[in-house]
């Protein structure tokens, strides 16, 4: 992700894309490069000994990936899948990963300058790496590198090498 940032930091003229999806009526986003493919809920099963943060696993293409619950990470208000929510299946530096999410908004092409450091916004920045201004508002983009500490990443790793339940 630091060669990411260092690139788009290299001059004014290079451009961001990002993917826009909301969570809770709120707008946030992942890069777009990070993305691997967008998919409609499905049941996902849960894993026992696994992080908080991950709602489970599910099997998109022949792959069990965790579901990671940003809503938890975030600190909201838990409630079950609707039919209306998503996944957006993104590459971590470790593993792909499923993040449920209400909606996707669609794509966005932005100068790199737009983007603000999220730690110059809001304390240490949490899970994300920048932030961008809409005309709906702000908009905060996740690193999702960082979304998973790295005692969760170990601890998740433990869960899916018990296996995942039937």
């Amino acid at each position: 992700m630091d060669a990411v940032r260092a690139a788009e930091a290299a001059t004014a003229e290079t451009m961001v894309d990002l993917l826009l999806f909301t969570l809770d009526g709120r707008p946030y986003a992942v890069r777009l490069g990070q993305v691997e493919r967008v998919v409609s809920i499905a049941a996902f099963t849960p894993l026992p000994g696994a992080p908080s943060v991950v709602a489970g696993v599910i099997n998109i293409g022949g792959r069990f990936l965790p579901v990671l619950d940003v809503r938890a990470r975030l600190g909201s208000a838990a409630r079950p899948p609707r039919l209306e929510d998503g996944l957006v299946v993104v590459r971590l530096a470790s593993r792909s990963v499923a993040l449920w999410i209400d909606r996707v908004e669609g794509t966005i092409h932005l100068p790199a300058d737009r983007l603000v450091p999220a730690d110059s916004v809001v304390p240490a920045g949490g899970w994300f790496d920048a932030v961008t201004a809409l005309p709906g508002g702000p908009v905060f983009i996740h690193d999702a590198d960082r979304f998973l500490s790295m005692d969760e990443e170990a601890v998740l790793d433990q869960a899916l090498a018990r296996g995942v339940p039937s």
